[in-house]
């Protein structure tokens, strides 16, 4: 195993060396059989890691710029000269491999910042590995009430978590001639990472392109606290853009403006129903609300259509409150008996 393993990694390398020396080709060309070599090669990493047999995927966005797709949330790498900067991680198991996968990007860089966009350490340990290593960790401040989540006591940055560099608004980091802005989209510990020279943005996973979100009504992580949210990273990208999303695959500007766009549509249409006395179940089997988006795998990530449903339902019916059930010419007749008690006190 270990003689197969080191021959289709020197294939690989031999493969590199001879597109550098081939100087026909466009840089378009190189960049091109770069990434294709690179994602060729997540086999070779995978049969190096453990037991986990991952399906995360790394992706060359342009030169030096890579996430790692997964099947539950993206995460970041920047190299620039001998220095990495992860925006996010993934869950423990990916993580071991994720690092195998980065050291391999450059053997002499180490990692010097991570950035966190939700406050939330996915792989604890491993980052508890980097900070011992001298990684230093970046993320939004959060006021006292916010650092304890209720459901599952877990602290937000307190503790082990406490970053070396917090910010409220937004926070430059400024390496050689280039710059990463670091940016608050709301006051719960959401940001986004964006590099300008490049025009890509790491939105973290307040947004997921053609995934259902994760709804979390009693940590106030609702679908009208995300697509409120959506709004900063609307304003902050252009037509050109290269939006990676928390989860899912690359996005542009108009993906998060279609998307804010039908979930509005959606929730207009849930609470129409629920106010019209619609139980769950009913809406659960109206499978037309959302037909179109699971026509394009919106509920084959971990969110599926039901539970997503189930979520929005549950929150929308809370919002609006105990709904009149009576038919209206029992809601007329009550009305009715009203206006007429209350013409019998004026009388007396």
């Amino acid at each position: 195993m270990r003689i197969k393993i080191f021959t289709i990694f020197l294939f690989i390398t031999i493969g590199f060396i001879a597109i550098g020396q081939d100087n026909n080709i466009s840089k378009e060309e190189y960049y091109a059989k770069r990434k294709k070599m690179m994602e060729s090669g997540n086999n070779l990493l995978e049969n190096e890691t453990s037991n986990y047999q991952g399906n995360t995927r790394l992706i060359n966005i342009v030169p030096d710029l890579y996430f790692l797709k997964g099947a539950n949330s993206n995460m970041g790498i920047y190299l620039y000269e001998e220095n990495f900067y992860l925006i996010d991680t993934q869950v423990e198991e990916e993580m071991d491999r994720n690092l195998k996968i980065i050291s391999r990007l450059n053997k002499k860089a180490s990692i010097k910042y991570l950035i966190s966009t939700s406050n939330e350490l996915k792989a604890r340990k491993a980052a508890m590995d980097l900070k011992k290593d001298g990684t230093l960790f970046v993320a939004q401040k959060l006021s006292k009430k916010l650092t304890q989540n209720k459901k599952n006591g877990k602290a937000g940055y307190t503790g082990s978590f406490k970053p070396d560099l917090a910010f409220v608004s937004e926070i430059d980091l400024n390496i050689g001639d280039k710059k990463i802005e670091i940016v608050s989209i709301n006051n719960k510990g959401n940001s986004m990472v964006f590099l300008p020279r490049n025009n890509v943005l790491f939105t973290g996973p307040i947004y997921t392109n053609k995934k259902y979100p994760n709804l979390d009504f009693e940590n106030g992580n609702t679908l009208d606290f995300i697509l409120s949210s959506l709004t900063k990273i609307i304003l902050k990208a252009d037509d050109n853009t290269i939006i990676v999303p928390g989860k899912g695959a690359i996005a542009k500007k108009s993906d998060v403006v279609n998307y804010k766009k039908v979930m509005t549509r959606i929730v207009k249409q849930v609470a129409t129903l629920i106010q019209n006395g619609k139980t769950l179940e009913n809406v659960l089997a109206m499978k037309s609300i959302t037909k179109n988006l699971d026509s394009q795998g919106f509920g084959e990530g971990s969110v599926t259509t039901e539970m997503f449903m189930t979520s929005l339902y549950n929150e929308i019916a809370i919002e609006i409150g105990p709904v009149d059930s009576r038919s209206p010419e029992e809601r007329a007749m009550e009305r009715l008996k009203e206006m007429q008690k209350d013409k019998e006190k004026k009388n007396k």
